[in-house]
């Protein structure tokens, strides 16, 4: 036998082109029934991050309470004397989200909208300090007011407000209505503040917190989300519609949709803000008890309402 011998040249030891357009397509429709799964699980991980956010308002809310012997108010407002300034809910709750330097630098001798705790036209000023305990990462992170010159941040969760506008038709007086409000429901300078022992519908079925979106834009003069402001309907939620549905916002006779387009409301005084969030089916609330739930959004409007109100003598069903 020769010292020498050769093998036959194998002409197939590359990919033909219909082979590497099949490996292709194979690799796109195998990326294509992954990317669902992925999302969802996305989707997932912000809902529980977003619930354990509002858990931490939530006990930021009791430790408020076990300082103060109440919960905060909303918002206050000057009374006729110049006192107490202008302040809303989240700054009071600072010191129990872990921003106490933030609540230490804040003055609490002006409204939050002057110097130095609001810088015109800047993002330097103390309420333009942002948090990951202010958003859902399902929704615009790091969102901010510029839709005025006292530039802010904003977030995405709101105080229960019940099912009353703000301010409410004059000459309302609902027999049942939540933890905040007014006490006359009309006037800014009368926050009510209660306290766990004068919620008799109990704790566990009093609604504290909800989710809502956030503006589309920064210098969209838009509410949503603006909380640290204690005007109009700013930081809170209404229950008159149901979680995701209606009209997000009603405000000064303009109306914005869930895609942040304003047109002008065929109703122009007494506004509302709906929660709505991005999550799939529903949105996450906080209980006055501190327990965090999610909701449907085909909650019974009746019984989301009366999940709202702290004196109603309802009770919550838990199927939803």
């Amino acid at each position: 036998m020769s010292l020498f011998s050769f093998q036959p040249w194998d002409r197939r030891k590359g990919f033909t082109l219909i082979e590497l357009l099949v490996v292709i397509a194979i690799i796109a429709i195998l990326i294509g029934l992954l990317l669902p799964a992925v999302q969802k699980v996305r989707e997932a991980a912000a809902k529980s991050t977003c619930a354990n956010n509002m858990k931490q308002w939530s006990l930021a809310l009791h430790n408020y309470h076990s300082t103060f012997a109440s919960f905060p108010p909303a918002g206050k407002a000057p009374d006729g004397t110049g006192l107490p300034h202008r302040i809303a809910w989240p700054i009071m709750l600072w010191p129990y989200v872990e921003m106490e330097n933030a609540s230490k630098q804040y003055n609490f001798n002006t409204g939050f909208w002057q110097p130095n705790n609001t810088i015109v036209n800047t993002h330097t000023g103390i309420c333009s300090t942002t948090n990951k305990v202010y958003y859902c990462p399902s929704d615009r992170v790091g969102a901010r007011w510029e839709g005025d010159q006292y530039w802010r941040a904003r977030a995405n969760y709101a105080i229960n407000w019940g099912p009353i506008r703000m301010p409410a038709p004059a000459g309302s007086n609902p027999a049942a209505f939540s933890p905040w409000g007014f006490t006359d429901f009309v006037t800014r300078s009368k926050p009510r503040i209660s306290t766990l022992t004068a919620i008799s519908d109990g704790t566990s079925n009093t609604l504290a917190f909800a989710e809502v979106r956030s503006s589309a834009n920064d210098k969209d003069a838009d509410f949503r989300g603006d909380f640290i402001n204690d005007d109009n309907q700013c930081g809170r939620f209404m229950t008159l519609d149901t979680p995701n549905n209606g009209i997000d916002e009603m405000t000064g006779g303009w109306c914005v949709n869930n895609v942040a387009n304003r047109m002008p409301c065929t109703t122009s005084a007494n506004g509302k803000i709906t929660s709505r969030s991005n999550h799939t089916g529903g949105v996450n609330v906080g209980l006055c008890d501190g327990s965090i739930r999610f909701i449907s959004n085909g909650i019974p409007l009746a019984t989301w309402q009366a999940l709202s109100t702290m004196n109603g003598g309802e009770v919550f069903d838990p199927n939803y």
